[in-house]
């Protein structure tokens, strides 16, 4: 106790207060010191932060260009296998010139080949559709079989939607046949 009045009447005296200004002013200018190097820390950390968010930006654009790269290559790969044209109308004509000459070879006798113009309008902006020919034909099963493997052979991609065989004459089979051709447009390419 004697001690702490000791203290107490130090602290009266001008050296005291003196002393006490002193160690107040050292506290603050401690305090100021940590709070700017605390500062210091938030702002790095803060710089780092948007840093490594601007890493993984700029890896997943990376990313993102590969696969753009493969899947123009997959398109490119894919659009081999369509007519090309530069309207509707000039492949729809190119697709029966196909189909006439595949029906030639075989063996059957085309009595109808004609295309339907179907529009779905939202490929037609992509510059991709689909044509669909409805052929009635009468031949032979094997002349049949014949055109079914050389259409599936072909580099051009067709499917079949719809067919019907039916028996005509002793050897002869009526069939009608519904087919998808898929194509391109060219001036779509160029925009």
């Amino acid at each position: 106790m004697n001690r702490l009045t000791q203290i107490i009447a130090l602290l009266r005296s001008r050296n005291g207060l003196i002393f006490l200004v002193g160690v107040l002013l050292v506290l603050n200018i401690g305090r100021f010191a940590y709070g700017r190097y605390q500062d210091a820390l938030d702002a790095l950390e803060s710089k780092q932060a948007l840093l490594d968010q601007y890493n993984i930006s700029t890896q997943s654009i990376d990313l993102l260009r590969e696969k753009i790269k493969q899947l123009d290559e997959r398109r490119r790969h894919f659009d081999g296998y369509l007519f090309t044209g530069t309207d509707k109308a000039d492949i729809a004509s190119a697709m029966q010139l196909k189909l006439q000459e595949l029906l030639g070879v075989a063996g059957l006798t085309p009595e109808s080949l004609r295309p339907l113009s179907r529009s779905s309008g939202k490929d037609d902006s992509k510059g991709y559709g689909e044509v669909v020919v409805k052929i009635r034909l009468t031949g032979e099963l094997d002349n049949f079989m014949k055109f079914l493997s050389s259409l599936y052979r072909l580099n051009y991609l067709f499917k079949i939607e719809n067919f019907t065989l039916k028996p005509f004459k002793k050897t002869e089979l009526k069939v009608f046949l519904e087919l998808k051709g898929f194509y391109r447009l060219a001036e779509a390419e160029k925009k």
